[in-house]
């Protein structure tokens, strides 16, 4: 195999190659042996490369495109949407309420079960009682 670094000139060059100082650095370099399976590695590599699928060669499909075009218009239609309630909603009125509790008899309770507890002490001694008192309990 032939392994010099000589320019292949054509008839349609229209520069010297002789003249080119890549190929004046090309020539002063060495020569580099080629392994015997070279040309073996390369064809593998290049049928590994034709075997994988292009998906820059098939063409999308006419709905692709579509489906992209209505994520677009529905992207910007949920975008304006969303402006329009933010900028265009009035603010809620800033009240302020004042918590005014309700007046009440702190010893209500209290009075509610003393009560209770004088009946039942007027029922287990009702001799003890006068009319007067028994009547006054009761609430009459």
């Amino acid at each position: 195999m032939k392994t010099t670094h000589e320019p292949q000139v054509t008839n349609n060059d229209e520069q010297d190659v002789s003249q080119d100082p890549v190929w004046d650095l090309l020539r002063q370099s060495p020569a580099v042996p080629v392994s015997p399976v070279f040309a073996d590695r390369v064809m593998r590599a290049v049928r590994q490369v034709e075997a994988q699928p292009r998906a820059e060669a098939q063409p999308s499909p006419f709905w692709a495109h579509s489906y992209a075009v209505m994520g677009s218009v529905a992207a910007m239609a949920a975008a304006l949407t969303i402006a329009a309630v933010v900028f265009f909603l009035p603010e809620p009125a800033q009240t302020v309420v004042e918590h005014r509790p309700e007046p009440t008899d702190a010893f209500a309770t209290l009075d509610e079960v003393a009560s209770q507890e004088m009946l039942l002490a007027a029922t287990d001694h009702l001799g003890e009682f006068s009319d007067t008192e028994l009547v006054s309990l009761i609430g009459f």
